[in-house]
């Protein structure tokens, strides 16, 4: 059985900002609506897809995630 998570993922750009500023806080990336199993899975599913759209990404920055949280709604 699957249940709905949201998953919330903080993030550093470390080369944009050696060419902007430093950040005092991380991006975040959310996503909803995450169908999984459990927590472990919903974190998987989520960092999958936040790789794979950094890989299609134009601007070539290095995501570096900080932390990641699950939400079971």
């Amino acid at each position: 059985m699957s249940v709905r998570y949201t998953v919330c993922i903080a993030f550093r750009e470390p080369t944009y900002e050696a060419v902007t500023y430093p950040r005092t806080e991380p991006f975040t990336w959310t996503m909803k609506d995450v169908k999984a199993k459990d927590e472990d899975e919903a974190r998987k599913v989520a960092v999958g897809r936040f790789r794979e759209l950094a890989s299609l990404s134009s601007v070539g920055w290095i995501r570096e995630i900080e932390s990641v949280r699950v939400i079971l709604h």
